[in-house]
């Protein structure tokens, strides 16, 4: 009976899941049981971000979750969201094209050092393509004559 005081079980998931995966900051909370602080990097080919990570971080790698589809037309599975979970509290998410990095109040060096190393990573900007309008030559009928 006394084990129980000492596990620790979710019995509402719903805060967890948001949108198609986790709210990874729900998460940090209940896997680490303190508040995260969270930096955030956008705009990166997330793909150069990820074999980064997998590649600079393999020793510290907790776990990973990820959340994947496949694609009809490439014939290839891709991945929404990973969740690193590494060593010493912290976490790394990237999805769509940013990277959000949870850690402890007193890890800001290693956050930031991390930002600088991945922006490197900067997505190139789709090329705006610009609207073309149309001019409609025609008559405007109306049924009705007053």
């Amino acid at each position: 009976m006394l084990w129980r005081l000492f596990a620790r079980r979710m019995n509402d998931a719903g805060a967890l899941f948001n949108g198609h995966y986790m709210d990874v900051k729900v998460f940090y909370v209940t896997r680490f049981d303190r508040m995260p602080c969270v930096s955030f990097i956008g705009e990166l080919d997330v793909t150069k971000a990820f074999a980064y990570v997998n590649e600079q971080y393999r020793s510290e790698i907790v776990n990973v979750y990820q959340h994947s589809y496949f694609d009809h037309t490439e014939q290839k599975m891709f991945f929404n969201n990973t969740v690193f979970v590494l060593t010493d509290n912290r976490m790394i998410e990237l999805a769509g094209n940013y990277v959000q990095v949870l850690h402890t109040d007193r890890q800001y060096n290693w956050a930031n050092g991390l930002l600088e190393a991945l922006k490197v990573f900067r997505a190139e900007p789709e090329p705006v393509v610009a609207e073309q309008t149309r001019t409609v030559i025609g008559f405007a009928r109306q049924e009705t004559l007053n």
